[in-house]
């Protein structure tokens, strides 16, 4: 993973970003982390939507079905679309690559190197995720020094896709103002 993360900074820099905002879903939270750890100078800010650096022993529950995932990824998949069928070629070989990159649920070396990233950062996480539950969210919290949490209220594991307008709200007023959107700049009834 840790190689995977200065892989995207490389691509990053092939592109011509010199300094960017870094999006991570899941288990691209991961590789945002270790990025963000090893090239702290090149974040203007970080975003980590439920991101799967640090899971509970057992790591998240499998899916089988397109019906599965659709229960671990969204808190009400009945207002979703159908999920489409999969591959099985593409499938396995998706699988195989996951599970190399993986790796345990803790990763002492990422934690540990947590601490040291004071990139503004955002996590959010829904309050009916499935996949990896939402008390996961405290630990980003208290092992990173620059870290804003919010709960996103009756969404699952796809936050932007379940609730694309609280998603859009919080994370643009957050790369827009930075620690001041904290307080809200609109009336609702419940934000986010």
């Amino acid at each position: 993973m840790a190689e995977m993360g200065l892989t995207m900074a490389h691509a990053a820099a092939a592109l011509g970003l010199d300094r960017y905002n870094l999006w991570g879903t899941s288990f691209g939270g991961r590789t945002a982390l270790w990025l963000a750890a090893q090239r702290p100078e090149r974040l203007l800010s970080l975003v980590l939507q439920a991101p799967a650096a640090i899971l509970p022993a057992g790591g998240p529950p499998a899916a089988r079905t397109p019906a599965d995932m659709a229960r671990l990824l969204y808190a009400h998949p009945e207002r979703m679309g159908p999920m489409p069928a999969r591959d099985p070629a593409v499938l396995a070989k998706q699988q195989k690559l996951v599970g190399r990159l993986r790796g345990p649920p803790r990763d002492a070396d990422l934690e540990a190197r947590m601490g040291t990233i004071d990139t503004l950062t955002l996590v959010l996480w829904g309050t009916l995720d499935r996949m990896i539950p939402s008390e996961t969210a405290r630990h980003y919290k208290e092992l990173m020094p620059n870290c804003h949490l919010v709960l996103v209220y009756d969404a699952g594991h796809a936050i932007d896709a379940e609730r694309p307008e609280a998603f859009a709200e919080v994370v643009g007023d957050f790369l827009e103002r930075h620690e001041a959107f904290l307080i809200s700049r609109t009336e609702t009834l419940i934000h986010p």
